[in-house]
């Protein structure tokens, strides 16, 4: 017995509707020595939203549940502005399901130098990074001048201190965040086809 297309279409929408129903967010702990604004963006050349602000950079700012637009790459920016050197900037951040991934391919990232770009900036018109960041040291390596006040956050763990090249008072820092709908859907899309396939089956056996 052929089964109607229709019902494999239908299958495949509460699949994909259930996948989708709940919206991605993110979450985050981080600390700019001195001061920073951080967005979220669809475009990489556009600074976005502003989700979180901090100006005091011996205490860890938070941020939790930023919602994340489905269906296309989303971008964490991080406008960072020293105030007399050092400068760093440290964060830890987190994504609340698999329908995303970082630049690292997991729902976790802290800042390092691989899964972020930076740049150096005269002033605060949003420039897009493209550059790798400079390592300044890791929360828990007390050489950094930071380790005193910050290293009993358990939030900041083992993330690196960043900053751009060369050392301006204001850098941009950049990560995406990269959608990854369909394999969240497959899972229910896969139970809808088996469960259409027994139903025919069993019209099958009542037919005469």
């Amino acid at each position: 017995m052929k089964f109607p297309i229709c019902a494999f279409c239908l299958a495949f929408s509460v699949a994909f509707s259930t996948s989708s129903a709940h919206a991605s967010t993110i979450s985050g702990s981080l600390s700019v020595d001195n001061l920073f604004n951080a967005y979220i963006s669809t475009n990489d050349a556009d600074l976005g939203t502003l989700i979180a602000s901090g100006d005091v950079w011996n205490n860890v700012s938070t941020f939790n549940g930023i919602n994340l637009t489905p269906g296309v790459t989303n971008y964490l920016h991080i406008v960072a502005a020293d105030q007399g050197g050092p400068q760093m900037f440290i964060g830890n951040f987190s994504l609340s399901d698999p329908k995303f991934s970082f630049a690292n391919g997991t729902q976790l990232l802290k800042t390092n130098t691989i899964d972020w770009k930076a740049i150096s900036a005269l002033s605060f018109a949003w420039l897009t990074p493209t550059d790798t960041p400079v390592y300044e040291g890791t929360l828990g390596d007390f050489s950094t001048v930071w380790q005193p006040v910050l290293g009993s956050s358990i939030a900041l763990q083992n993330a690196d201190f960043i900053w751009a090249n060369p050392n301006t008072d204001i850098a941009f820092f950049s990560t995406p965040i990269i959608n990854t709908p369909i394999p969240a859907a497959l899972p229910l899309l896969t139970s809808g086809i088996l469960m259409l396939g027994a139903l025919a089956r069993r019209r099958n056996r009542k037919s005469p």
